[in-house]
């Protein structure tokens, strides 16, 4: 900004800049993905960060590929947001069926059949008595829920955990075989804290008061006479790891809900760093502070060990860095240490800082590492660069004593690796009102649109997936290794070998479809700036419905900020190698993309009559005939044409209004109102004089020219295209009131080019004529 030096008069030259267009090209997507937040709108610009956040194409959902569609169209920026069933966490209660083909839970609220249930048991018992010596079994309290081919804890005071497989349980003496002598490293005339989980998964089969039975029985690990915690709805994978007394220190989660996380696993890693030495001093350090020769590398929150000759190590958290006084203030003061010595330099006092990583993998594949890490902090259990920078998981610190650290080769683990379970995806469960949402705190479902206000179209693909029961395939035996192989292949990361489990599909009835499609088109009128795009229902086989359905399906809607597209288009498989097999998808990705597309183009005013891209062919064809009558309706077909690929041949909206049944009229005035909106912002609370009507004129005007400049406006001038007064007798300037009278005349696409042919003698002539006059009776 131009600084004047010297007192008197100075003009600086100020560039105007006038009013700038606005984006009404970003669609927003609701439906079903393979992982990403839930009840979240994530913005997405591209196909590759639609993957890395939500995941890949889906056999049971149309969300991955209506918004590839959509960027395979023209789309440069979309809104997604992913749904599915709560989830719902009970356990069993009363007398339980003896075969284990069901179970009675305390609350099957919401519940249905083909959803996933997470089953959990753990049984805790210790040892009592005399023990036998040979250490190949134990006498326990109570054996009630422990059975044979478990993995048990055993944990004993100041001694590290181990796991023992239970080979047999003697109910008549309350005694535990192991598969191994119990170590020499435990005092058997000592109590033994012995636990032993039990997981597992199950599909509904079906739902009666408050009985599940499942698609088969439970394992027989599980004692049907102790509580047996169960999970259904979303959820996400997670898991423990365990410091070195074997008690929780970490829950490591998966990022989100999903079965993509049970193919997650986590190989932790421990390092010490060099050793920081106490400085000379004055006077002695307080029992709780340490003045250091450096302070890099250390913070609040760092876990470390001080040591020195002729005491006990001592453990703690940094809970303050003194920079000034280059000084650590522990959060626990140190016992037995000879601080005098340590400040006159004859007994120097070490401190060394733990730091722990993660190495993640997914699917047996590295995908990310972390290193020199703090360990949370007790009073912030959730504050982790790991939180912040990972795709995959989250940790939490758990309660647990201050001084502990983590385990880095705990008995717990899996050949080293932690392997996270429990992930479910929530589908089967859904239901209407987990799409349209609630307006509460915090907001779910479409209800979250209300306040993402860049969408300027919105599409609800999955609500037309076909019912399809659930599917179970057991995992295939892991392949014996090759005892002649020379040079055997690198060790997979250590992950079970995980079935595949899909559950149901939600299945909408007709009635649910209508109402969520209903509730759409009222969200679009309320908000006053976007446009529904419904996709129409099909039939069995996702054939194209009949006319007669169809109509009746058309006549509940009656709406300009409705738009729909006929019929669905058949798609290349991307997860079909050989490129043979075809998916039929909805047909709104490929509309919105085309409005994205019609809106680069200044000179295009409808998005329709231009070649879809990533289609192969349409769900079935429509003659002109029952075109015409389609277009009457207000239903946009696709068809294809010789030589110039599949094509929407239709720009209408949903209202019988004629000043509103075409599309562009309403995504011009859904343009005109945000425009609007933005550059009118500053005249709230203004003084209402000429002035304030000059410059309000003056600003829409130059809206509407910018409109006309890009042959949205009919009309050789600007006067014929656009008209802006004030309104006296609407105005109430005592209210606060002021309205403006806005006239335009859009440019309406030219829908019906007539061709007259006519002969004469010796000539033919051949003018063109407009749908609306001309036209010989």
């Amino acid at each position: 900004m131009f600084q004047p030096t010297h007192p008197g008069l100075h003009v600086d030259r100020v560039r105007v800049v006038p009013p700038q267009p606005t984006r009404i090209d970003v669609a927003g997507f609701i439906g079903l993905a393979e992982r990403g937040p839930l009840h979240d709108v994530r913005v997405i610009e591209g196909w590759p960060e639609f993957v890395a956040t939500f995941g890949d194409f889906q056999d049971r959902a149309f969300l991955a590929f209506t918004v590839r569609a959509f960027f395979e169209n023209g789309g440069r920026r979309c809104h997604v947001l992913r749904i599915a069933a709560p989830a719902v966490e009970t356990v069993t209660t009363g007398v339980q069926p003896a075969d284990g083909s069901a179970l009675v839970l305390a609350e099957t609220e919401g519940l249905r059949a083909g959803a996933l249930a997470t089953l959990v048991q753990t049984s805790a018992s210790a040892t009592s008595g005399v023990q036998p010596a040979d250490r190949r079994s134990s006498i326990m309290v109570n054996v009630a829920g422990f059975r044979p081919g478990q993995m048990a804890t055993l944990q004993q005071d100041g001694r590290r955990p181990v796991r023992l497989e239970i080979v047999e349980v003697e109910p008549a003496v309350q005694g535990l075989v192991w598969g191994q002598p119990i170590p020499g490293t435990f005092d058997i005339t000592l109590p033994i804290l012995i636990t032993a989980t039990s997981r597992d998964e199950r599909l509904v089969r079906e739902v009666v008061g408050n009985t599940v039975t499942w698609a088969y029985p439970l394992d027989a690990r599980f004692d049907l006479e102790a509580p047996i915690h169960a999970g259904f709805g979303a959820g996400s994978a997670g898991g423990v790891l365990h410091d070195e007394t074997g008690d929780p220190l970490l829950a490591v989660e998966a990022a989100n809900a999903g079965r993509w996380g049970n193919a997650v696993s986590v190989k932790p890693s421990t390092a010490v760093s060099a050793a920081y030495v106490t400085r000379r001093r004055a006077t002695p350090d307080p029992a709780n502070r340490l003045s250091l020769d450096r302070l890099d590398g250390l913070a609040a929150g760092s876990f470390v060990e001080v040591s020195q000759d002729g005491a006990s190590p001592h453990r703690s958290l940094i809970d303050a860095i003194e920079h000034d006084a280059r000084a650590v203030v522990l959060r626990d003061p140190m016992v037995g240490f000879d601080l005098v010595g340590a400040a006159d330099g004859t007994r120097p006092v070490t401190l060394s800082r733990f730091a722990f990583g993660f190495s993640v993998f997914e699917k047996g594949r590295l995908v990310e590492i972390f290193e020199d890490l703090n360990l949370p902090h007790p009073d912030r259990p959730d504050e982790s660069l790991v939180n912040s920078l990972s795709d995959r998981i989250r940790i939490t610190r758990l309660h647990g004593t201050e001084a502990n650290w983590l385990d880095a080769t705990s008995p717990m683990l899996e050949a080293g690796h932690l392997v996270l379970g429990g992930g479910r995806d929530g589908t089967a469960m859904l239901t209407a009102q987990d799409v349209t949402g609630t307006a509460g705190e915090p907001p779910t479902g479409l209800a979250l649109f209300e306040t993402a206000t860049e969408p300027a179209a919105l599409a609800v693909p999955d609500i037309h997936l076909p019912e399809m029961p659930p599917v179970e395939r057991v995992p295939d035996d892991p392949e014996d290794p090759d005892p002649c192989a020379l040079c055997p292949g690198p060790m997979p990361a250590p992950l079970p070998a995980i079935g595949v489990i899909q559950e149901a599909t939600p299945g909408f009835d007709p009635a649910t479809v209508q109402y969520i499609q209903t509730t759409l088109v009222e969200h679009c009128e309320r908000q006053g700036d976007r446009v529904a795009l419904l996709d129409p229902p099909v039939g069995p086989d996702q054939d194209c419905l009949d006319w007669p359905d169809l109509l009746r399906w058309r006549q509940e809607f009656s709406s300009s900020y409705a738009a729909c597209y006929f019929p669905w288009i058949d798609v290349a498989d991307p997860k079909d190698r050989i490129g043979r097999k075809l998916r039929r998808i909805p047909p709104s990705g490929h509309a919105l993309g085309q409005f994205a597309r019609a809106d680069a183009d200044p000179g295009r005013a409808a998005p329709a009559n231009r070649p879809l891209s990533w289609a192969s062919q349409l769900g079935c064809q429509v003659d002109d005939t029952m075109h015409g009558i389609m277009n009457e309706r207000g239903i946009n077909v696709i068809r294809p044409w010789a030589g110039r690929g599949l094509r929407i041949m239709g720009a209408r909206t949903l209202s019988p209004d004629t000043n509103l049944n075409q599309l562009v009229v309403r995504r011009l005035l859904i343009r005109l109102k945000r425009a609007m909106r933005r550059e009118l912002a500053w005249a709230v609370f203004e003084p209402a004089n000429t002035a304030f009507e000059n410059s309000v004129i003056a600003t829409l005007e130059g809206l509407l020219e910018l409109e006309w400049q890009a042959g949205r406006l009919r009309g050789g001038r600007r006067e014929d295209a656009f008209r802006v007064i004030v309104d006296r007798e609407a105005s109430n300037p005592d209210n606060g009131e002021f309205v403006v009278a806005i006239a335009i005349a859009p440019s309406l696409p030219a829908e019906f080019v007539l061709l007259r042919l006519s002969f004469t003698f010796d000539a033919m002539d051949l003018a063109e004529l407009s749908a609306s006059g001309g036209w010989p009776e």
